[in-house]
Order: C-alpha cells, then sequence, then structure tokens
C-alpha cells in the first residue's frame, strides 16, 4: 500500500513538472496555399501549377522557390502574368528561368531572379514591368522579337557571361529605368531601334572587352531621358548606327583605353547633349554634328522648318472701272 502511495505521488509530481515547463505545444501548420487562385505560393509545384492552370493573372509568392531544370512557361493563353515576390526569389538551372510566348506580358514586383543559364527568355515581342533584379550566368533577358518595359518600371539586371539584355528592339517607356552589367556588354540590340522615352534611365556597364551598349538601329531619346555607358575595358562605351534626340537629353559615355565613348556608324541630325563623352564621339559617315554641353540653357532652340512668312503680302494695285 505504501508503495502504491509513493508511485501515485511521483506521477502527480511528473505531470506538475511538465505542466509548469513552460514548452509549448508543437505548432500545426496551416495550408493557406491556393495554386489556382494565386495566394500563399510555397513550392516548386504550386507555381507551375498557377503559371498552368491558374484562374488569375497574379501569384503571391510565400517563400523563395528552386525550380531545379524546369521553366515556368508563359503562353498566349495566359498571356499575362503577375508575380509578387515579397522580397524572395525565384532560381532555375534550365534554359531559362521564365519563358514567354509571342505577345505575352511579364510583371516581377519585388522579386530576384536567379539563373543558371538564362534568366528570362522571350520567343517573339514581350512586354516586361514591375520592380525587380536578375542575376544570371548567362543573358540576363533574351528575345528575338522587340521587348517592351513598362511605365516606371525599375530593372537591376547583372549577367556573368552574357548580357543584361539581348533582344532584336529595346523600348523604356515613361519614367522606367534599367542598370545593367554584362561580360558581353549591358545591352546588345540587333536589328531595331532603342527608344528612351521621356523621363527614362538607362545605365550600361562593362568590364570586358566589349561594348558596353551596342544598337544596330537608331537611338532615339526623348526628353527627359539619360544615358549613362562606361567601358571599363578596351572598347567602346556605346556602338551605335545613329542618335535622335527629341527635346533634351542627357549623356555620359566612358569608353575603354583601345574605344570611344561612343561610336556611330552613320548621323545626319544635329544633335545636342547634356553631358560629356570620353574618349571623343566619333562617326564614320554623315553631315550631322553631335555636341555636349554642360548646361540644358546652352542648347539652342530648334529652327521651325515650317515657319511662315510674317510679312505682309505686296498690295495689287487694281483700277476702277
Amino acid at each position: 500500500m505504501k508503495r502504491r502511495l509513493l508511485f501515485y505521488i511521483f506521477v502527480a509530481c511528473m505531470a506538475f513538472m511538465a505542466a509548469c515547463s513552460g514548452n509549448e505545444p508543437e505548432e500545426q501548420h496551416v495550408d493557406l496555399s491556393d495554386p489556382v487562385g494565386g495566394d500563399g505560393i510555397y513550392t516548386t509545384a504550386e507555381l507551375m501549377d498557377f503559371i498552368e492552370n491558374g484562374q488569375s493573372d497574379t501569384a503571391t509568392l510565400g517563400a523563395s522557390i528552386d525550380l531545379g531544370g524546369d521553366i515556368l512557361s508563359i503562353t498566349q493563353t495566359r498571356g499575362s502574368i503577375t508575380i509578387r515576390g515579397n522580397g524572395f526569389s525565384i532560381t532555375g538551372n534550365g534554359d531559362c528561368v521564365i519563358r514567354l510566348e509571342d505577345g505575352c506580358t511579364l510583371r516581377l514586383e519585388d522579386v530576384s531572379l536567379i539563373g543558371g543559364r538564362n534568366a528570362i527568355g522571350c520567343l517573339g515581342d514581350a512586354a516586361i514591368g514591375g520592380t525587380f533584379s536578375i542575376n544570371s550566368v548567362a543573358h540576363c533577358i533574351t528575345g528575338v522579337g522587340d521587348l517592351t518595359v513598362a511605365q516606371n518600371s525599375k530593372l537591376q539586371l547583372s549577367s556573368n557571361v552574357g548580357c543584361g539584355v539581348k533582344a532584336k528592339g529595346l523600348s523604356l517607356l515613361q519614367g522606367s529605368e534599367i542598370v545593367a552589367n554584362g561580360a558581353l556588354g549591358a545591352i546588345s540590340i540587333a536589328g531595331d531601334d532603342l527608344l528612351l522615352d521621356e523621363a527614362t534611365t538607362l545605365i550600361a556597364t562593362t568590364d570586358e572587352n566589349y561594348n558596353a551598349l551596342k544598337c544596330e538601329g537608331t537611338l532615339v531619346m526623348r526628353n527627359g531621358a539619360t544615358l549613362h555607358v562606361t567601358n571599363n575595358g578596351e572598347y567602346h562605351g556605346a556602338e551605335i548606327h545613329d542618335l535622335s534626340v527629341e527635346g533634351v537629353a542627357a549623356l555620359e559615355a566612358v569608353g575603354g583605353g583601345k574605344g570611344v565613348g561612343v561610336f556611330l556608324f552613320e548621323q545626319e541630325e544635329d544633335v545636342y547633349f547634356v553631358g560629356s563623352c570620353t574618349p571623343e564621339l566619333r562617326f564614320e559617315v554623315g553631315n550631322g554634328s553631335v555636341t555636349f554641353v554642360a548646361d540644358a540653357s546652352e542648347i539652342p532652340e530648334p529652327e521651325n522648318e515650317n515657319e511662315e512668312d510674317d510679312a505682309e503680302p505686296d498690295a495689287v494695285a487694281t483700277e476702277e472701272p
């Protein structure tokens, strides 16, 4: 009887100690993910499911995603996709992390893309927007068509052995900004024009022996646009077919040891920039000119070629009948 009583006392003491130990019961994870609706994406499978079968156009990440060798393919059926990253990242080692079919739109907000090869691949014309960064081994953004960067977007692009942007044509819409660095040049435009719309900024830098910026078409800069090109290697800061300026634009260009700040193949227009070019800009052919000034007040007002003669027409004498 005494032994049994001691046993009961021992059990009661252990139970009391457990209750007073302060250990919280293990928290049960509540799965709030909704791949179809796009809310709370936590895994690769959920993100793939959203891209392929989602019934909304916006996904919200709840964790960083590692795709491995998989690719997020945005089809013409889906058309437009927005990914809100909440500071998380999407990593992939496939041919690209995200692939867009012709005519598709991608918007990335507060997210980082990390590509073992290319980060974003475009199979035709595409539009990209938002605020995001890309670090890739090969090209950050590559496309066979024209790429449009949406208004007020902010892109930070860094490539180890490729370009920041490699596309047929590139348009930065009003208020957008790209800061790009790449071993094969920061920006490479093959065939079409490069448009810097009003109040846009493009900063292109390379440390290797390639142009920081190359454009085989016309570089068009509108009022308030800013371009900075820097080559820390030996070649040009920028190699461009020709220049066109609408309004007041700023250009700061620094070339490598064996290059110039800006090299043009042809220049027929007379254009002015606020800024500087080192070594001095040169072009092969054309009757135009490129002038750098320290302040916008030094840029002459454009002449109005259609200005009508304000003089009164000569009076025509008529005889009274």
